[in-house]
Parts: C-alpha cells; structure tokens; sequence
C-alpha cells in the first residue's frame, strides 16, 4: 500500500448528542498527557471533535499498514513540526467545516489540506492570487475565490508533506504544473474529491507527496462510524 486518505463528516445531530460528552472523554484519555492538555483547552466543541476524529481516523488506517499493535498514546507532538510516530509511517490530518481527513503512506512523505469554501474578503483575494506565481486570476470574484482555495490546499499540503514552515512560507513555493518546489525538493500535488455523499458543501482538497504516484496508490475511503 502507498497511500490512504481516510475521511469522515460529523454530523451536527452527532455534535449535539447527550452520548458525546462521554466519548469525547474516551477518545482524549487514549493520547499522551501533553496532547490530552492541549485538546481539552479547545473552547468550539465542534473543533475538539474533529480533532479528535481526525486521530481516531488514524488507528483506524493504521491497521490496514501493519499488523502491530498501534495505540495514539505512541504519538509524538513536537512544538514546531508535525505529529509522528516512531515507525516508516508518515501521515498528515487536516479539517474544515465538517469533515475530517486522514492520509497515511509507508513510502511517501504526505499532506494534506481541506477547506470548506467560504467567503474571503477581496483584498486577500487580491493580495494571494497577485503575489502567487502561477496563479489565474479575473475580474470574477466566484472564479478568485475558486482560484484562492485550490492554491490555498495546494500550499497548506505542500508545506505540511515538507514537515516546515507555516502559512507565511507560501510564497516561497515555486510552483509548476504537477507541483512545486520547496525547501530544497519537488513536492507533487493532487487535488482529492472528499465529499459525503449527502453533503451539497463545496470543499477543495489537495494532498501532496514527496515522490510521484499514481491514482491506483491511493486508496479513498470514506469512514461512516467512528
């Protein structure tokens, strides 16, 4: 296997449950103290779930790469880098609106990004999409904000695959048609269709790898139950 992306949606019918509370508190106790700390200090409970659902997303797919044991109090959560774990594995966990993702590779270094498209002033629109290199822009605001997002997950996967930077070192990726160039290496992208069947959201999504792979290296499964 090379890659998996797993996703699920939380429901608001599921946010609003009286049974969360309780699942809330089973899912935090099974990380590390530290991340335990830093989950309970999310104030949107919205938030905390999909945080939460996005590790969960991680054992599940975890156990379709080894057959040893995995439990989430073996993750490692560095201050400036992103979560690991102390195997070949690398994964990556992003969240927008209501929907959360997980991709997983035993070859590739991986990220990945979704935003819930939403309204964006024009001024940042104007601002990104100019000093973008690569970027298509036109005087239609929908086709800007379109533009925006697909740069936007572009990025985000790129710099979250390279495990450095943040959002301000958008601009130092040098973009081409399959990808871009950053710190040193060509990060390919690829934009993914996650989106519950039910769900008429638009979402944009990209992941991003450090060496190329084809469609079939990607397995997509969407997670109805955690």
């Amino acid at each position: 296997m090379s890659v998996a992306i797993l996703y699920y949606k939380v429901s608001q019918e599921r946010i609003s449950s009286a049974k969360l509370s309780e699942q809330i508190a089973n899912w935090i106790a099974e990380l590390p103290v530290q991340k335990q700390q830093q989950v309970k200090k999310i104030r949107q409970q919205n938030d905390q779930v999909l945080s939460l659902a996005g590790l969960q997303l991680l054992k599940l797919g975890m156990a379709e790469f080894s057959d040893i044991p995995f439990s989430l109090s073996q993750l490692e959560f560095p201050k400036q880098a992103k979560p690991f774990i102390t195997a070949d594995i690398d994964f990556n966990i992003s969240h927008s609106g209501d929907i959360v993702c997980c991709i997983i590779s035993d070859t590739v270094k991986v990220g990945i990004d979704i935003e819930l498209q939403r309204e964006v002033k024009p001024a940042t629109l104007k601002k990104f999409l100019t000093e973008t290199p690569n970027a298509a822009t036109s005087g239609n605001t929908e086709n800007n904000m379109h533009a925006f997002f697909n740069l936007w997950t572009k990025n985000e996967a790129i710099i979250k695959a390279a495990n450095f930077g943040s959002i301000y070192n958008m601009h130092d990726i040098k973009h081409e048609a399959h990808g871009g160039h950053y710190q040193n290496h060509f990060w390919y992208s690829y934009p993914i269709e996650l989106v519950s069947a039910n769900d008429n959201k638009e979402y944009t999504c990209h992941m991003a790898c450090s060496e190329k792979i084809t469609a079939q290296d990607i397995k997509l499964k969407q997670i109805d139950t955690l």
